[in-house]
């Protein structure tokens, strides 16, 4: 689960990062088009959030199936990878709350490169 954990902080960060730079037209598309977070805030729809994540971290793709096998609503998807929260807040306050609960490390990762280690291709990120 250790793997997992570091990969939906990439994500996270990379969203993050997306918002920072793209922030004014995503502040005028959530004034239209918004989704509640738990912590009372707003953030994008999900399947915007969905495209740009997918788009900025393509091991996501090696996900995305079981993932929708597993649950198909995109809220969900959401909350799973630690992305249901106000971008705003976090970026003016710099805390988000995390929406999963992380396991013990030493957990086994949820994908393998075709049995290549980490050192071999540079993935999972240190």
């Amino acid at each position: 689960m250790a793997f997992f954990e570091n990969f939906t902080s990439v994500i996270r960060d990379k969203w993050l990062d997306y918002f920072r730079a793209n922030r004014t037209w995503l502040e005028v598309q959530m004034k239209t088009t918004s989704v509640r977070t738990p912590e009372g805030g707003r953030r994008p729809s999900s399947f915007l959030i969905l495209g740009v994540v997918n788009a900025l971290e393509p091991k996501l793709s090696n996900l995305m199936v079981p993932f929708y096998q597993l649950n198909s609503d995109e809220d969900a998807l959401i909350d799973v990878l630690g992305l249901n929260f106000d971008p705003e807040v976090v970026l003016d306050n710099g805390e988000v709350g995390k929406t999963i609960d992380a396991a013990s490390e030493g957990d086994t990762p949820l994908l393998s490169d075709s049995g290549l280690s980490a050192s071999e291709d540079g993935w999972p990120p240190n």
